[in-house]
């Protein structure tokens, strides 16, 4: 999805010996801006040099090499332990998931980052950005790029470890950038003006339904704040979505379909039936709200949404199935085609509503120790229902050959008896 909220393209072109910087800014006040010195434009490779820059209300920010976050090369911000400077993690896009380590990458923070005034601010230079595992970028011919971005709200991460682990952006996309207005200077940190005198000029951002002529200070804090606001509603959502779904699929379909396979008392059926629609009920819910997250976040081509709506798909139809067959095994006193419809889509959607739940939590960026919870307890549920089910397919295997032992005893006593009088 290509980004409509940018608000000014500044690009800093002076004489001989001055950068050329071009510059990108949000309407939340982040701000990208790129540098290729002529050295690297002559070579076609080299360094670049990048700033990534953004109130302190943001949790971490990222700018990435690509069109797409997968194969991409992405630089993530975020402040350091000690609060005053910042981190900067180099990282390899690999799909919707958290991007993977890169330890190939060749970056140096440089100086001028740091935490000053509520704003953070990370000056990097980058080696080897023209090539990465999954892709690659011309710095010489073309003008166009294919840039991403992302970013998240929340209190600091804090944190000197290049690897440290991190939640799910709040928002993310892409734009394009022009590299021919990146392009001029000396191989030199351009964002120091004292050592390469490049002047800059910028315009107020615009954030969407405000206009320009708003103070640029109350225009970022308004807008931070709905951003944050936003944030909040959206981890709400995703934990609703998260309880309803794992209650259902990891507590209430497996118990009902436990129950009426090992026990045995009066009302049984209506106990099944009163849990898996409650159970139903509460995937229903998950799935608005799963379909909700999955339609604004862009994520409907993954693998957690697919699943939940083929799961939504057939547990629609199972009360049908269900009723048809407590209704024709009264009659018939045996299964039917509907009997094994039903156990059929039971079977195949409880433990894959049980999967797709750990598919939720990598998709969303869970910390391990969820993950690892989740895990243990779903297996747990996994292994107590397979072995419910066998216990009652032995146990009903026994009943029916019981019963056509008794049918077959009765059937040879009474030719017995009609034999001894003579009939």
């Amino acid at each position: 999805m290509r980004i409509t909220n940018v608000a000014a393209v500044v690009v800093s072109l002076a004489s001989t010996g001055f950068a050329a910087i071009a510059k990108t800014v949000f309407y939340q006040n982040i701000q990208y801006s790129l540098n290729i010195p002529d050295t690297t434009v002559t070579s076609g490779v080299g360094d670049i040099y990048f700033q990534l820059s953004a109130p302190t209300l943001y949790q971490w920010v990222a700018l990435g090499q690509g069109s797409s976050m997968s194969g991409s090369n992405i630089f993530i911000m975020y402040t350091s332990a000690d609060g005053t400077n910042v981190t900067v993690s180099p990282r390899l896009g690999v799909g919707n998931q958290q991007p993977q380590q890169d330890t190939t990458a060749q970056i140096a923070v440089l100086e001028g980052s740091g935490v000053h005034n509520g704003v953070m601010t990370a000056n990097v230079r980058c080696s080897n950005c023209d090539t990465w595992q999954g892709g690659s970028m011309e710095f010489t011919g073309s003008s166009s790029s294919n840039w991403i971005y992302a970013y998240r709200t929340g209190s600091a991460i804090n944190s000197d470890d290049i690897w440290a682990n991190l939640v799910q952006h709040n928002h993310a996309g892409s734009f394009n950038w022009d590299l021919s207005q990146a392009r001029g200077g000396a191989d030199v940190n351009p964002f120091l003006s004292s050592a390469t005198n490049t002047t800059a000029t910028s315009s107020a951002p615009a954030s969407p339904g405000r206009s320009s002529s708003d103070s640029q200070g109350s225009s970022s804090a308004e807008d931070a704040t709905d951003s944050s606001r936003s944030q909040e509603q959206q981890e709400r959502m995703q934990t609703a979505h998260a309880v309803c779904a794992a209650v259902a699929f990891v507590g209430l379909f497996p118990i009902g379909a436990i129950l009426i396979r090992v026990a045995s008392f009066d009302g049984l059926v209506w106990v099944h039936v009163g849990i898996q629609a409650f159970a139903l009920l509460l995937f229903i819910a998950a799935v608005g709200l799963g379909l909700s997250m999955a339609v604004s976040g862009n994520q409907l081509n993954q693998a957690h949404p697919i699943i939940g709506l083929v799961l939504f798909a057939l547990l629609m139809i199972q009360p049908v199935l269900g009723w048809m067959h407590h209704v024709l095994y009264k009659k018939y006193q045996g299964r039917t085609l509907w009997s094994h419809a039903h156990l059929t889509v039971g079977r195949i959607a409880i433990p894959l509503g049980i999967i797709n739940g750990g598919l939720g939590l990598q998709l969303s960026s869970a910390d391990r120790s969820a993950k690892i919870a989740y895990g243990v307890v779903a297996g747990v549920v996994g292994v107590t229902y397979f072995a419910a089910i066998a216990s009652g397919e032995v146990k009903r295997k026994r009943t029916v050959d019981g019963a056509a032992q008794s049918e077959k005893d009765h059937a040879r006593s009474d030719w017995e008896s009609s034999g001894s009088t003579g009939v």
